[in-house]
């Protein structure tokens, strides 16, 4: 098995889908510091189920996803894939017939991470598993990154055991004990519950089992009481039957004598029937004169109510016209005091722009007095950096002609014209040579990289101003959309509130009119005003037969009453008692300390007392005061929305020119990189064309060299030259005095030049302070003028508004006259026809007095023959009740046996011949004593007893059960703790030996041995000692940092030898080496590689020699990896031929 390819994509600094190949045995993996190298490793600890972040030099498991450079955006996930090579079958289960397999991972920057197991996604478990007893993991020894190497031999003993433990392959058997433990855990839990329940079940059963047997008992009483009443109630029927018989036969003697008495009453009666159709027809003429009278009467009350409102009506309008004309002269004074003050601002305004106006001025005369004396102090500067060129330029013509004096000395003069020519060709070749244009050229080339690179950061800062213009046009429009969408609804609701309240102007709302409310408590006035939200003022006003009213109270309101929440307006009285509760459960907390006549009630309307309570929350919500406060949110509310609405479309507006502007930058700095990075290609030929040409310049002057090397021992010509150089030496120390001099008055003109331009900037910024001072002011003046020509805005609207108000209640008062006339000739009409109908209905009366006088006398005759008829009847009825009272009795004993589900017919063949009631009753009677005496019964128990006795049955096999699981799992961890010690001491003793057997080899001497912490295997941690040649330590402690690098490869590849993994990578392993331990360490891994594929980040050129396959990872793009593969054989044939 072996790793065939990585592919990455979104993962750390490889943001491209990246393939990752890894054809040969030993692969190693080169480039820069920086470029990404060890983020392949990571990859691959990350694919293999790792859940640290700090393991993956990360904060937080999705910092592995690409977060974006200076040329491209964050990716939203990353995701790595292995793919591996299966075709020995080294892995079991269900992928040992896999030829090849592939896992993935993936994660998203929700922090979603998901797994995939050759294509089908599964859990982070299934990989584990997988990998488990193969030297792979996470956190395997397979995989040994940077400072791993010194980490795994200062280990603790129990971490260096973990190494031990997956060579031995026992790791799988530890989560097999670890799961077992879990399950033995479980297990007795579930036996203490278990044993818990049993107990509790038997104490139940043996309750349960009593009440079963006295519930059996009870229902045996019950069926003898059953059978009992039903006897009874028979034989009380019986005896309720006969009486019946009995008084039927009486009742049919006393109906014969009462036809006698009947036939004598019918001849007067028909006298008396022809009266009282007389009297009845008297007695409707006097109704209805009666009713015609109290028409006319109750038609001139309404006459009189209406004029009487017809004039208070007059009053409240000629109340309001004054009011409204008191408004109107305020309102006239208030926007000529804010004129007044508009114009002085202006006035303030117009005088402070010219002093601005030459403030500027001056400051623009300031600033180029300030810039002619920085052009001053750069002159002054650029001669003192002339006097130090030339100061410069003498002394070295003065060690040039000591030196040339000097070489003079020591050569010889009769060669001085060769050496001159040879000099001079030399020279001239040098003049020849591209240097300056190759300096010219580089330092192009390196202002062309700055200018690509400035373009680029300016191409992502012109892309990051145009995603965010277009961020800010979408979140404008979505909150004009969202303002456009409230409007509606708000508009909507004042339009059906509106309607609301006109459907409602018929009715009589004097009292609401006048009243306000605090806010937030018109929903609790509302409920306890009830009926009481449209009554009249006054008792005068309301209707006589349905009244409603409220006249006003000189009461103070009580502090914390409902009372005290009125700020104008009247109320009733009991509104002093009705206390104040914050919530619901606030006022349930007071309703049980309210004194007698008090109430409390919430703002929301939930209203209580001692013993009463009552929500109205549903019936007050159309309530005028709720309405009306509402219309009045809702209008401030549509305000602000359109106040916002004209601000979000200024901002949408500007917005979208943003975005335009960007986008137009945007594209300008793309064609300007791609110019630049043109250019940068071409200049790059260049340098190469120029590099060709320096190689012939250079080995031309290699030759001339050659030939002045020559020459120089027939340099001694050059000694007549001495007294000439002389002179040359006196000329350059005259000149240095003569600048010596200059240098101090060049050092106090710059001094007098750098004072000049101090007072200069002094001075522009005192002008600066005092523009920005007015500008300040002007500001300020600007504002206010701003905010008066609004307040003078709204106040002449509302004189508008005043005006046509008045003009209104003035026609009003006008109309208002007219109805009052039509209502008082209306009322005299109805006066006379009062006086009409009085009379009528007296004469009506007189004609039903006399009538109902006959009707009396007649009725007096009759009264003797019918007291004896009544008494007759009252016999008769007396009769009819005792047997309607027998049969009631009988029915209701028919009743108790139906009740019983008893058939009458069945109880009567059984009764006994001597059955007596009496007797009966007192069986009864004992029967339910008995009943009683066995107190309370639970008839569940019998079936509750059957139901707890067969789970206690199936509670205990459930015991059983367990405890038989429970025996099986502690056999499976003593066998799993049994094979886990042998394979643990087989594999430690065979580590133990490779180390013995590698460590001299690596070394080239000296010794190192594994040693065990405690004897029991399955807890001992294990220790490592390591003595190289001619060292005695005591400790590994003492090592150097490369004796311990190489002592920890000894053990993990001793460890490999005994269970080498699929693969090895190894990151940076061979830094602390010396090349004499690179160079065994290379040795060492390719022996290795012939049964382990090997991959290995290096900067060491003999490792890099060693790998058979070399993969480069770059970063020309910053930021972003590129992998570069290279075969070295196929490299070796090429360089070959």
């Amino acid at each position: 098995m072996r790793l065939k390819q990585i592919k990455l994509a979104g993962f750390k600094s490889f943001v491209d889908p990246t393939l990752v190949p890894f054809p040969e045995q030993m692969t190693a993996v080169v480039g820069p510091n920086g470029c990404g190298k060890s983020n392949v490793i990571d990859a691959v600890r990350w694919v293999l189920g790792e859940s640290s972040a700090k393991n993956l030099r990360g904060d937080a498991m999705t910092d592995v996803i690409f977060n974006g450079s200076g040329q491209r955006k964050p990716v939203s996930q990353a995701s790595v894939e292995l793919v591996f090579e299966n075709t020995q079958g080294r892995l079991s289960g269900s992928m040992a017939d896999r030829s090849e397999i592939s896992i993935k991972r993936l994660v998203t920057r929700e922090a979603q991470s998901s797994y995939f197991l050759n294509g089908s996604k599964c859990r982070r478990r299934d990989i584990t598993d997988i990998f488990l007893g193969t030297g792979l993991g996470p956190r395997s020894y397979a995989i040994i990154e940077q400072g791993m190497i010194s980490r795994l031999i200062e280990s603790k003993p129990q971490e260096l055991r973990v190494f031990i433990e997956e060579a031995a392959g026992i790791s799988k058997y530890k989560e097999r004990r670890r799961e077992t433990e879990n399950r033995i855990k479980h297990t007795r839990d579930n036996l203490e519950r278990l044993a818990d329940v049993r107990e509790e079940l038997a104490k139940n059963i043996d309750k349960l089992k009593r009440q079963a047997s006295t519930a059996q008992r009870y229902k045996e009483l019950k069926a003898q009481e059953r059978k009992l009443k039903a006897e009874l109630t028979t034989l009380k029927w019986l005896r309720f039957n006969n009486q019946l018989v009995e008084l039927e036969q009486q009742l049919a003697a006393q109906e014969t004598e009462l036809e006698k008495y009947q036939a004598g009453i019918q001849g007067e009666q028909r006298i008396l029937l022809e009266l009282k159709e007389q009297t009845s027809d008297a007695r409707q003429q006097a109704e209805q004169q009666q009713s015609r009278f109290y028409q006319l009467g109750n038609t001139i009350s309404r006459l009189e109510q209406q004029i009487l409102h017809q004039r208070q009506q007059q009053q409240i309008l000629s109340s309001q016209l004054q009011q409204k004309q008191q408004a109107l002269s305020d309102s006239e004074r208030f926007v000529s005091s804010e004129q007044a003050q508009l114009d002085e601002l202006e006035s303030l305004q117009q005088q402070h722009s010219p002093e601005l106006e030459l403030s500027e001025q001056q400051l623009a005369e300031l600033q180029l007095q300030l810039q002619q004396a920085q052009d001053r102090l750069t002159e002054q500067q650029r001669l003192w950096q002339q006097w130090q060129q030339q100061h410069f330029n003498l002394r070295q013509q003065q060690q040039q002609a000591q030196l040339q004096w000097q070489s003079a000395s020591s050569q010889a003069g009769q060669y001085q014209q060769q050496l001159a020519q040879r000099q001079q060709q030399l020279s001239q070749l040098q003049l020849q040579q591209p240097a300056s244009s190759n300096t010219e050229m580089a330092a192009r080339q390196q202002q062309l990289a700055a200018d690509s690179e400035q373009a680029a950061l300016q191409l992502a800062q012109a892309q990051t101003l145009s995603d965010s213009a277009g961020s800010d046009t979408a979140r404008v429009q979505q909150q004009l959309a969202a303002l456009a969408t409230r409007q509606q609804i708000l508009t909507q609701e004042q339009q059906r509130l509106t309607a609301l309240d006109a459907r409602q102007q018929h009715q009589a709302q004097a009292l609401l009119a006048q009243l306000t409310v605090q806010s937030g408590w018109s929903g609790a006035v509302a409920a306890a005003l009830g009926p009481l939200q449209h009554a009249s003022l006054s008792q005068e006003d309301a209707e006589p037969d349905n009244f409603c009213y409220v006249r006003p109270l000189s009461l103070q309101a009580k502090p914390g009453t409902l009372a005290s929440v009125i700020n104008t307006g009247c109320y009733p009285a009991y509104f002093q008692h009705i206390l104040l509760a914050e919530s619901l459960s606030g006022a349930q907390a007071m309703a049980t300390t309210l004194e007698l006549g008090q109430s409390v009630i919430t703002a929301a309307g939930h209203w209580l007392g001692h013993n009463w309570g009552h929500s109205s929350t549903g019936d007050i919500t159309d309530s005028s005061l709720l309405r009306r406060e509402r219309l009045t949110a809702i209008a401030a509310e549509l305000a602000e929305l359109a106040t916002g609405h004209s601000a979000l479309a200024q901002q949408l507006t500007q917005a979208q020119q943003a975005e335009s502007a960007a986008r137009q930058a945007l594209a300008q700095q793309q064609q300007h990189l791609a110019a630049l990075r043109q250019q940068l290609q071409q200049l790059d030929t260049e340098r190469q064309l120029q590099a060709q040409a320096e190689q012939l310049a250079r080995q031309q002057q290699v030759q001339l060299e050659v030939e002045c090397q020559q020459l120089s021992e027939q340099y001694a010509a050059l000694t007549t030259e001495l007294a000439i150089l002389d002179e040359r030496q006196q000329q350059a120390e005259f000149a240095l005095a003569e600048h010596a001099e200059a240098e101090l008055t060049l050092q106090q003109a710059q001094q007098q030049a750098q004072q000049q331009l101090q007072q200069q900037r002094d001075r522009l910024e005192q002008q600066k302070d005092h523009c920005r001072q007015l500008q300040t002011q002007l500001t300020l003046a600007e504002r206010q003028q701003q905010s008066l020509a609004q307040n003078v805005s709204r106040a002449r609207l509302q004189l508008e508004q005043l005006r046509e108000q008045i003009y209104t209640l003035q026609q009003q008062l006008t109309d208002n006259d007219q109805p009052e006339i039509l209502l008082q000739e209306q009322l005299q009409e109805a006066l006379l026809n009062r006086e009409d109908a009085e009379l009528a209905m007296i004469a009506a009366n007189e004609l039903l007095a006399t009538l109902e006088q006959q009707m009396r006398q007649l009725e007096q005759g009759q009264q003797g023959i019918m007291q004896q008829l009544n008494r007759q009847r009252q016999q008769m009825e007396s009769l009819r009740l005792d047997a309607e009272g027998c049969r009631i009795r009988a029915n209701n004993m028919l009743e108790l046996l139906r009740e019983q589900q008893v058939n009458i017919k069945d109880v009567i063949p059984q009764l006994a011949a001597d059955a007596d009631e009496a007797q009966w009753q007192q069986q009864l009677d004992k029967t339910v004593d008995a009943v009683s005496r066995l107190g309370a019964i639970n008839l569940a128990a019998i079936d509750e007893y059957e139901q707890q006795a067969e789970r206690k049955r199936y509670l205990d096999s459930q015991h059983d059960d367990l405890t038989s699981a429970l025996d099986t799992l502690e056999n499976a961890m003593r066998k799993i703790d049994k094979e886990t010690r042998q394979k643990f001491k087989e594999t430690f003793e065979q580590v133990n030996e490779g180390l013995k057997g590698l460590f001299p080899k690596v070394f080239g001497g000296g010794s190192a041995y594994l040693d065990l912490t405690e004897e029991d295997l399955l807890e001992t941690g294990v220790t490592i000692m390591a003595r190289p040649p001619g060292k005695k330590n005591s400790t590994i402690h003492l090592l150097s940092g490369g004796e311990k690098a190489l002592t920890a490869l000894s053990l993990v590849f001793s460890i490999f030898r005994l269970n080498p993994a699929p693969f090895c990578m190894l990151d940076e392993v061979d830094a602390p080496l010396d090349d004499a331990n690179v160079g065994r360490f290379c040795n060492l891994v390719r022996e290795m590689s012939e049964t382990v594929q090997f991959i290995y980040i290096s900067h060491n050129k003999i490792a890099m020699e060693m790998a058979a396959q070399l993969m480069g990872v770059t970063m020309q793009e910053p930021g972003v990896s590129r992998v570069v593969a290279v075969d070295v054989d196929d490299a070796v044939k090429l360089a070959v031929a």
